[in-house]
C-alpha cells in the first residue's frame, strides 16, 4: 500500500504541471523567453516532398522548430505532444510548425523519413537538414531541440529535451507561440 501511495505522490507532485491552464502556462513560459532580439538564422531545406521550404519566407507568421532524429527516443516521445500542439494551430495561417531531421544516416534518408513518418502517421512538414548545417547554424547540441521564432523572425523560445509528458508539451509549445505572438 505504501508503495502504491508513494507512486501516487510521485506521479502527483512530477507531473502536477498537467493541470495548469494556458494563463499559468504563460506566466511560466515567459521566464523563458528571450528579451533580446536574437535574429533567428535563415536557411533554405527541402521537404519529404522535395519542395523547398526558406525561414526567411514565412516571416510574419510564428515559426515552431523541432530538430530531431528517427533514432532519437526523447524525439519520438515527444512527437504526441508535438502533434497536439500542430493540430491546435492546423487552421491557424500564422503558425508554422517546422520539424527539421538532423544527424541521420544518409543512406535512402528521405525514403526512411517517409516511411517513418507515414507508419507513425503524423502529417508533419518535415524538412531534410542534410548535413547538419542548419542545426549547427542554430547551435543544437542535443534533440529533441525547440526553437519558437516570432513574426519578426527573432528567436523568442529554445528548449532542449522532452519533459515525458504529452500535455505538458503541448501546453508549453501554445504558451511559447500565444507569447511569441504578442511579443510579451
Amino acid at each position: 500500500m505504501k508503495k502504491y501511495l508513494f507512486l501516487a505522490v510521485w506521479l502527483f507532485v512530477s507531473y502536477g504541471v498537467m493541470a495548469q491552464d494556458l494563463e499559468n502556462a504563460k506566466k511560466e513560459v515567459s521566464k523563458k523567453m528571450f528579451k533580446q532580439n536574437i535574429v533567428a538564422p535563415d536557411f533554405e531545406l527541402k521537404n519529404l516532398e522535395g519542395k523547398n521550404v526558406k525561414l526567411s519566407d514565412l516571416k510574419g507568421k510564428v515559426v515552431v522548430l523541432d530538430f530531431w532524429a528517427t533514432w532519437c527516443g526523447p524525439c519520438v516521445a515527444s512527437f504526441p505532444g508535438m502533434k497536439k500542439a500542430s493540430d491546435k494551430y492546423k487552421n491557424d495561417k500564422n503558425v508554422v510548425f517546422l520539424f527539421i531531421a538532423t544527424s541521420e544516416e544518409p543512406r535512402n534518408r528521405t525514403e526512411r523519413l517517409k516511411r517513418f513518418i507515414e507508419k507513425k502517421k503524423y502529417d508533419f512538414n518535415v524538412l531534410i537538414d542534410d548535413n547538419d548545417a542548419v542545426a549547427a547554424k542554430f547551435g543544437v547540441m542535443g534533440i529533441p531541440m525547440k526553437f519558437v521564432v516570432d513574426t519578426q523572425g527573432n528567436i523568442r523560445f529554445a528548449s532542449e529535451g522532452f519533459n515525458g509528458s504529452t500535455d505538458n508539451t503541448a501546453l508549453e509549445i501554445e504558451a511559447m507561440i500565444e507569447l511569441a505572438k504578442t511579443g510579451k
